[in-house]
């Protein structure tokens, strides 16, 4: 048999990390064998082990791999932050909500990692999903220390609590645009009720 080029061996590779992606979030980790995905793969159980050790290496692997807007969005909107923080926050949140509309992979990523509660096969990535969560809420932060600078919040309002409530909010948001079949609609209401928000921070 012919050795594989390492060109050949990565395209394997990235087709197990995609196969498993796509799998694991629509039936589960627990559903899915890595017998299976080799399987589908059309590769041996043999291959797969040689690109991962075990299932939790797989996981390990693709949450290094898995997209995640918030961080991209965040970037966005840091510029606009200085006109206008609460502005900048609004747009951050919809950013967040249309990425996860329009891009399937972030929903994927999401089914995969960031529903909560954690599924007991996440046990070993559980302090970096919860780093994940807690950067998100460090961005809500940002804007809202900006925006108590501003003048726009009221000054006894607590923008810690304010920060993880948003946040709370938002993966709501989230969840139900990553398992639902009308996303479109789901964006809409997640506009309607961000806008409620940002229009309730503006009051002490």
């Amino acid at each position: 048999m012919a050795r594989r080029t390492k060109e050949e061996a990565q395209q394997t590779r990235n087709q197990l990390l995609n196969t498993a992606m796509t799998l694991y979030a629509e039936q589960g980790i627990h559903a899915v064998s890595l017998k299976y995905i080799a399987s589908v793969c059309q590769v041996t159980h043999g291959a797969l082990y040689w690109h991962f050790r075990n299932r939790e290496d797989l996981l390990q692997q693709l949450f290094l791999i898995a997209e995640q807007p918030y961080e991209k969005q965040y970037i966005e909107q840091r510029q606009s932050v200085k006109q206008d923080p609460l502005q900048a926050l609004h747009d951050f949140l919809m950013g967040v909500v249309h990425a996860y509309v329009e891009y399937p992979t972030y929903c994927q990523t999401y089914r995969l990692f960031l529903t909560r509660p954690y599924v007991p096969e996440l046990t070993g990535l559980a302090e970096q999903i919860d780093e994940s969560h807690h950067q998100v809420i460090d961005h809500i932060h940002y804007f809202l220390k900006q925006a108590k600078k501003k003048k726009q919040l009221g000054k006894k309002r607590s923008l810690k609590v304010t920060a993880r409530g948003i946040a709370d909010v938002l993966d709501r948001l989230v969840q139900t645009i990553a398992y639902s079949e009308e996303k479109a609609r789901s964006s809409q209401d997640a506009s309607i009720i961000i806008d409620l928000l940002i229009k309730g921070l503006k009051h002490p």
